[in-house]
């Protein structure tokens, strides 16, 4: 059975849907899970603790085209 344990509450958590990533957070803070099954122990996902993504922009401003 998949157990899952919030490590900032501690309110555990069983069941094959823990496998699912939106099911990984605890729904009282939203940290994420610390999930095993079995021998394997893994970490789940949480929005909160998430990689952030930073898209970078050009500096120039487009060129516009006077033929009209």
């Amino acid at each position: 059975m998949i157990a899952g344990k919030c490590p900032k509450c501690g309110i555990d958590y069983f069941g094959w849907s823990l496998l699912n990533p939106r099911n990984q957070m605890c729904i009282k803070c939203g940290t994420a899970l610390q999930i095993t099954d079995g021998d394997s122990k893994f970490t789940g996902f949480s929005p909160f603790t998430a990689d952030e993504y930073v898209i970078k922009q050009t500096q120039r401003a487009p060129v516009q085209d006077e033929k009209r």
